[in-house]
């Protein structure tokens, strides 16, 4: 059985709430604002562990560093190459991210992520 943890429901519902695919430094400085002693390695071990249950993703977004993301339902990511913000593009079929291409003239490439 798993134990539950403040800290740990903390950390998943401030990413089920956020789609700007945060590294562990911006989750811990968000979560700060509601629990002040929380500490970055409380903040790490926690965001590996909701990965490696399943609950949240971990995404290289070509920055060096690693980003979260707590929609785990299939979707790709568009990233702007000039000012690197990350938006989730919800697309399940070829001709889908064709019609994707001649609309934004962007092509769509899966981001790896690091699941279980």
């Amino acid at each position: 059985m798993i134990k539950r943890s403040v800290q740990r429901e903390l950390i998943r519902n401030n990413l089920a709430h956020r789609t700007d695919h945060p590294t562990a430094d911006m989750v811990y400085q968000s979560i700060r604002e509601e629990l002040p002693n929380i500490s970055l390695g409380t903040v790490y071990r926690n965001l590996r562990f909701l990965v490696d249950q399943g609950d949240a993703l971990s995404l290289k977004l070509g920055d060096g560093k690693e980003h979260f993301d707590g929609n785990v339902n299939p979707h790709f990511h568009f990233i702007c190459t000039q000012c690197g913000c990350v938006d989730d593009i919800f697309i399940t079929a070829l001709t889908e991210e064709k019609e994707f291409r001649d609309i934004y003239g962007m092509d769509v490439v899966e981001i790896p992520t690091n699941k279980p």
